[in-house]
C-alpha cells in the first residue's frame, strides 16, 4: 500500500517532467536557401526582370533546374550544395525575340552542420567565401550579368539577401 501512495504522490510530477521535455522548438521555416536580388548595373537599383530567367545548377547530378522560366521577379532563392566547396550556377536569359544566352556564377562556400535539437532535422548552414562570374556579349542577348556582390556571407534560415546580381542591358 505504501508503494501505491508513493506512486500517486510522484506520478503528476513525472508526467509533467515528460510533457515538458516533449515540447519541440524546431524552426517552422527551416529551409536553407541563398537569397539573390536582381539589380540594374547602371542605376544600382532593384530590377524587375522583363526577360525570362532559368537557373541551372551544375554538379547537382546533371544540370538541374533550380529556377524555371521566372519572369517579373526581382529576387529568388536557390539551394546551396552540401559537401562541396563551390557551386556553379548557370543563368540562362531569354526574351520574346528568341534571343538567349547563358552566364555563369561560381560560388565558393564552406558548410557547417547546424542542430537545433535532437528532435529537429539537421541542417547545413553555409558561409560564402567568394564569387566570380562570366558574362555573355550583349549582341547575343541584350541583358547580361555585369557583376555579382556578396552582401551577406551567412546562408541560413533567415530571409536576408546574400547576393546582389547586377545586370547590364543595352538600350532598345
Amino acid at each position: 500500500m505504501a508503494g501505491v501512495v508513493f506512486l500517486k504522490k510522484w506520478l503528476p510530477a513525472a508526467v509533467l517532467a515528460v510533457t515538458a521535455c516533449s515540447n519541440i522548438d524546431c524552426p517552422l521555416d527551416n529551409v536553407v536557401a541563398l537569397n539573390c536580388g536582381l539589380y540594374s548595373a547602371e542605376e544600382k537599383t532593384s530590377l524587375t526582370l522583363r526577360d525570362t530567367l532559368t537557373v541551372y545548377g551544375r554538379g547537382f547530378g546533371r544540370d538541374t533546374v533550380l529556377l524555371n522560366r521566372a519572369l517579373g521577379i526581382s529576387s529568388f532563392l536557390l539551394p546551396v550544395r552540401q559537401g562541396v566547396s563551390e557551386d556553379t550556377l548557370l543563368l540562362r536569359l531569354s526574351n520574346l525575340e528568341g534571343q538567349e544566352a547563358t552566364d555563369t556564377i561560381f560560388l565558393k562556400h564552406t558548410n557547417e552542420p547546424h542542430f537545433e535539437s535532437l528532435d529537429c532535422p539537421p541542417a547545413v548552414f553555409h558561409t560564402l567565401q567568394g564569387v566570380r562570374w562570366t558574362s555573355h556579349a550583349l549582341s547575343l542577348m541584350p541583358l547580361t550579368v555585369d557583376s555579382v556582390a556578396v552582401v551577406r556571407t551567412t546562408v541560413n534560415y533567415d530571409d536576408i539577401e546574400n547576393l546582389k546580381i547586377y545586370l547590364r542591358a543595352t538600350s532598345k
